[in-house]
Formats: structure tokens, sequence, C-alpha cells
């Protein structure tokens, strides 16, 4: 028996409902902002809706994830878990101490990332929209 396919939803502007790119990432997804509530993609705006203010915040995040990504970070979308052991033993949780407490709180792990088996010198730095994660450096 065939799996169904799940339809994706086409997020629109939250303020004048223009229809967003399909792939967000896209060239044609130019100058367009979302807002990350909870871990998830809440709303998305489109480049005419923003404020300079909301466009200014953009811009700013987009460049932080350009240096973090030159200096040998990964960007992970939350929600991710990071860990330098496993689930079952954890050993030290270096990002996403807040989603552990939703679980724990709401009994729900949805669409969570686990990154499992760290090293524990891996550095996690929480960023808009999830955490850039650099592995420690091999000694020069």
């Amino acid at each position: 028996m065939g799996r169904k396919k799940q339809a994706r939803v086409r997020m629109r502007c939250e303020r004048c409902r223009r229809p967003a790119p399909v792939d967000l990432r896209s060239k044609a997804a130019e100058g367009w902002n979302g807002k990350w509530e909870a871990g998830s993609l809440a709303f998305v705006l489109c480049p005419v809706c923003q404020t300079s203010a909301e466009s200014a915040e953009a811009e700013i995040n987009a460049a932080a994830l350009t240096v973090g990504t030159e200096d040998g970070g990964k960007f992970m979308a939350d929600p991710v878990l990071c860990l330098t052991g496993t689930l079952a033993e954890p050993g030290t949780v270096l990002y996403g101490h807040d989603h552990l407490q939703r679980i724990a709180q709401t009994g729900q792990a949805v669409e969570l990332t686990l990154i499992e088996q760290m090293p524990p010198a891996t550095r996690c730095v929480p960023m808009a929209g999830g955490v850039m994660v650099y592995p420690p450096r091999p000694p020069s």
C-alpha cells in the first residue's frame, strides 16, 4: 500500500495575504521575512509589508548566519536538542533546555531534531530560528 503524500500548505504574507514562494530558500523568496515561534515558522511577511525595523532585523539575522557558517558552524533549525551523550544517557545538554521543558509539560516532541554524541567541546550558539553548532577544532 502506497503512502499518501502530505500536502504542503503554501504560506501567505501575514498582512496582505500575498502567496509566498513555494521554496522559501529560493531566489524568488529574496526579501521575504519569517517569524519563528516555539521552533516553527509562524508566519511570513512579503517585502512590501515589512517595516524598516523588520527588514533590518532580517538582514542582521542573515549576516549572523553567513558569519557563523564561514566560521565553521552549521545552522540547525529549531526545535533541536544537542547532547554530548544519547537520549538514554544524555550527558550534557548543549542546546535545547527550553524544548525539554516543553516536552515535559506537554508530553509531545513534535518534529524535534535530536543530535546525539556531540564532542564535549562543541559550542552551540542560539540564534533566530535555531542554533549554530560549532564542532571543536583540531589542535593546530
